[in-house]
């Protein structure tokens, strides 16, 4: 089964920050010796390869001139604008409600013979209570500033989890 749209692109995100990271370590240069290469400051270098910030187009091609690697900086803008773009739809699919996201699911869900489910945090969508679902719906929209439909979501997916019965 595919992963949400959200945790997809922030795993896209974090392979584009992940190959900059290595990018540097291959070169043997500290986050410090790169930021001075680059113009920046080193909490810069940091945000970057952990993930916290986004690179623009001109830091990735900064990035990849300061590790002598400039002939991979089209792949790698080319990955970070497919993880925006990803992200971007997600946002737009969620501004339209967290109902609408759970309904867009289904046809998927209804399609996959298999599910492998992991989940250390929290209880696995098609398991969870409508009170639980509820909660942690109205958790994500609060988080993400979208509107908080979370009662008419948490009914969306206790609907959508009949399918294990």
């Amino acid at each position: 089964m595919a992963f949400s749209t959200s945790s997809s692109a922030q795993a896209a995100r974090e392979r584009v920050a992940q190959r900059l990271r290595e990018l540097r370590a291959d070169a043997g240069l500290t986050g410090t010796e790169l930021a001075k290469r680059c113009g920046w400051t080193h909490p810069k270098t940091s945000r970057i390869e952990n993930g916290r910030t986004r690179p623009t187009p001109d830091d990735i091609r900064r990035w990849c001139r300061a590790c002598g690697a400039e002939d991979q900086a089209a792949d790698i803008l080319a990955e970070s604008r497919n993880a925006e773009s990803a992200y971007t739809e997600w946002r737009r699919k969620v501004r339209a409600g967290l109902k609408k996201l759970q309904d867009s699911y289904v046809d998927l869900f209804q399609s996959t013979e298999l599910f492998r489910i992991y989940s250390p945090t929290l209880v696995p969508g098609l398991l969870q209570t409508e009170g639980y679902a509820r909660a942690v719906l109205s958790a994500t929209a609060a988080l993400h500033e979208v509107p908080d439909d979370a009662e008419e979501a948490a009914a969306a997916r206790v609907q959508r989890s009949e399918i294990i019965h």
